[in-house]
């Protein structure tokens, strides 16, 4: 049987795992540790002297990456690794079909085989147009974004880019604060500063610093205070990252009219789910004034498939293998 190995490679982890061609459930997934390896050829040895497939019966490998792959020498947004084209194809073989995916392209390719049970609506229901746009994004290391155009015949086009760096708006006295506070830091604010892990500490020492706290917590410690329900900035945290990640989203909405919905995945939403039903987000998704009723009717959903981006490069190996 024909397979292929997928990955998913990230600021932190790297997800790898075979699947059979014209399937998109994952199998054998290994999680490893960026930082345990010093370069992407050394984990991914690791993972195929472990896997059950022989290498000669894979025929595809695609590989979903944090960071641009339109360069000539690939690196990652948020991990040392790097590596170019031509290095893959050389340690696969020239026989293998090779992608390098973006690796929200990778989720956006997902969108096609991720079961509905596994998109939880946020907000009132609302018609998706399966022909239209859509995009998807997600807060975790970092924040991603990817444009999602369908296609009749063949794979979707997804449109990349770094719209996790897009310039930060702030629309209240509490966002002004937050911006002002960071500000000073960076210089340059970008949404990731704030919709991402790093952007959950940074809030977090932000709103503690207006109330004149010097306190700075990790994202697990904040993750650990709003369980334990003893801390009220933690709380106000959670908050007010939902509330710029509406803000991003209409943003992307007013940017493209993508009626075939908004998908977010990232390691962070799913985790918070009953804190995003609870939120503003989709009050501020539509608070963009005259526009209102211009973002109001797309509908939003949390991808809860615990490995999106690997069913997204098992789709793309198999309309490589299909096409050849």
């Amino acid at each position: 049987m024909s397979h292929a190995l997928i990955a998913d490679l990230g600021g932190t982890n790297a997800r790898f795992a075979l699947v059979p061609i014209n399937q998109y459930q994952p199998q054998e997934v290994s999680v490893y540790s960026c930082k345990e390896y010093e370069s992407f050829f050394d984990a991914v040895s690791a993972y195929v002297e472990q896997c059950s497939v022989n290498f000669d019966s894979i025929d595809a490998i695609v590989l979903a990456i944090a960071g641009p792959v339109n360069q000539e020498v690939i690196r990652f947004s948020n991990n040392p690794w790097h590596f170019t084209r031509q290095q893959i194809q050389d340690h696969f073989g020239h026989d293998k079909k090779i992608a390098l995916l973006n690796d929200f392209d990778a989720i956006g390719h997902s969108l096609e085989v991720i079961p509905q049970e596994e998109l939880v609506q946020i907000g009132e229901p609302a018609t998706v147009d399966p022909k239209a746009a859509a995009w998807v994004l997600g807060a975790g290391t970092g924040l991603g974004v990817a444009c999602v155009v369908p296609q009749e015949n063949g794979a979707n086009i997804v449109l990349p880019g770094e719209g996790g760096h897009v310039d930060l708006a702030t629309c209240n006295d509490q966002e002004d604060y937050i911006l002002r506070f960071l500000r000073e830091r960076h210089h340059r604010v970008s949404a990731e500063r704030v919709l991402s892990g790093m952007g959950l500490e940074n809030i977090y020492e932000a709103l503690a610093h207006r109330q004149g706290i010097e306190r700075r917590l990790s994202a697990p410690e904040i993750g650990a205070a709003i369980e334990a329900g003893n801390d009220q900035i933690a709380d106000a945290t959670l908050a007010q990252f939902f509330t710029f990640l509406g803000r991003v989203t209409g943003d992307l909405v007013l940017s493209v009219e993508t009626r075939g919905g908004v998908y977010i995945a990232g390691g962070i939403v799913p985790r918070y789910l009953e804190h995003m039903k609870r939120s503003a987000f989709r009050d501020a998704m539509q608070d963009k004034g005259r526009m209102k009723a211009f973002v109001s009717p797309i509908p939003t959903f949390v991808v809860m498939s615990e490995f999106p981006g690997l069913m997204g490069c098992a789709n793309y190996a198999s309309y490589l293998v299909n096409q050849a």
